[in-house]
């Protein structure tokens, strides 16, 4: 395939809109991390909880996004008393399409920059495809592909100006494992999160911004209960799960290490190197 050095990329042309809003963080930050900012989305429980508890306590300040106002306040006065870190709820829903723009023009009116972007919330949607209403399917798209994307085109712009920044994508063992039946949509919207994250990190490559997949496996949250089962809803064993705190602390560290991708957990990198050795027709009769 033939590249022009005319090639469009998903930043190249920031808007007006993107320069007015960095007129207020112009200035390059510190490095030092107590005057850094991470935005984790789906921060209320599981694995975005985790992100939160771990970059506050490296000194990091935290926005909490998810769609409940409660369970948000709860965590901001836990991190604020624990690590002494400003903690910013923001309620929002990603379902819905103008949210991620709110979250964008809100925050520089609060004088709030954002050098982290965690990219956490998900769901699953349980059965076939056609067994679910239209809008549960959505949804799904909009929060866990569009929503992701359009926080990094929103918020990359700036770190690139200032020469630093992080964009974690939380994605899933799902991604790198052949799809079946119940996971119709869940593993192609995941597989789409692990690929963008790669090609973006492309774009991103020497201006300073970090780009990470992160693709946990079988991990003990409440993701399975909010979402009424779901396409990991199988039977492994307890002591194999990774802990969300286990999975935020090593998607933090590759970050920082500027990998691509990460896979916690032993067994779960275990399971993701046998299906890549596997021939194509082996793999998908085993995941029927």
């Amino acid at each position: 395939m033939n590249t022009s050095a005319s090639r469009s990329t998903i930043c190249s042309n920031a808007s007006a809109k993107h320069a007015i809003h960095s007129v207020t963080e112009r200035r390059k930050l510190p490095e030092t991390a107590a005057q850094k900012t991470a935005l984790i989305t789906g921060a209320s429980s599981g694995i975005g909880r985790a992100f939160a508890l771990g970059y506050a306590a490296r000194g990091v300040n935290i926005v909490a996004v998810a769609r409940r106002r409660a369970p948000l306040d709860a965590l901001a006065s836990e991190l604020s008393a624990r690590h002494g870190v400003t903690v910013t709820v923001l309620p929002a829903d990603l379902s819905k399409a103008d949210d991620p723009e709110y979250l964008f023009e809100t925050l520089p009116r609060q004088g709030i920059a954002i050098d982290i972007l965690v990219n956490n919330a998900g769901f699953g949607v349980p059965g076939h495809l056609c067994e679910n209403d239209w809008e549960r399917h959505r949804a799904t798209i909009e929060v866990m592909a569009t929503a992701p994307v359009r926080l990094a085109y929103l918020f990359a712009p700036t770190m690139i100006e200032r020469g630093h920044g992080r964009i974690i994508n939380v994605s899933s063992l799902s991604a790198l494992l052949p799809p079946h039946a119940g996971g119709t949509l869940y593993y192609p919207v995941k597989s789409f999160l692990y690929q963008f994250s790669l090609a973006f990190r492309e774009e991103m490559r020497g201006r300073g911004v970090n780009v990470t997949a992160v693709c946990p496996g079988f991990t003990a949250t409440n993701f399975r209960a909010a979402a009424g089962g779901t396409v990991e809803s199988v039977a492994v064993p307890r002591w194999l799960w990774s802990s969300p705190e286990d999975v935020a602390d090593a998607a933090i560290r590759a970050a920082e290490a500027n990998k691509a991708v990460v896979i916690p957990g032993l067994f779960n990198k275990a399971v993701a190197a046998t299906f890549k050795l596997l021939p194509g027709p082996v793999a998908r009769r085993i995941m029927q």
